[in-house]
């Protein structure tokens, strides 16, 4: 065990497929939709860092990690403890990211207007941002070479 925590502090990278594959069975979610996620979310970074502004250019959430976890859910995920420091550990990362989806397949179903909705949410006006974000993942992860 110490090893396997030595390992994933040294290479996070080294983790990643491990981490995907816990946080899917431990949700029921597929692992490959969380590995395209990650791909269209942070391109597999887990450093990514994002502002998001309003119109006047202030900064109104951030997003975080390996599926840019937004600011907005830490108040919901407080029983995780979840802040700006450990929200960058990759395999947290993967399973906040896991439960948000996880979250949207409960409320709204098993569907593509879910995953969606991982970025735009399911607002009505977010409808546009939506069906753009689920041709994001729906590209990568229907591509052959992606696994």
């Amino acid at each position: 065990m110490k090893t396997l925590c030595l390992l994933l502090f040294i290479f996070p990278g080294v983790a990643s497929a491990f981490c995907f594959e816990e946080a899917a069975a431990h949700y029921n979610i597929s692992p490959k939709l969380l590995r395209a996620i990650a791909h269209v979310e942070s391109s597999f970074n887990f450093r990514a860092y994002n502002e998001n502004k309003n119109e006047l250019g202030e900064i109104t959430s951030r997003d975080y990690g390996l599926m840019q976890i937004n600011s907005s859910w830490f108040s919901r995920l407080a029983e995780f403890n979840v802040n700006e420091s450990n929200v960058y550990e990759p395999c947290f990362n993967v399973s906040l990211g896991a439960w948000i989806l996880a979250s949207n397949f409960a409320s709204h179903g098993y569907n593509w207007n879910s995953v969606g909705a991982y970025n735009a949410g399911f607002a009505k006006r977010a409808e546009n941002a939506r069906q753009i974000y689920i041709k994001k993942v729906q590209a990568v992860y229907f591509s052959p070479n992606f696994q």
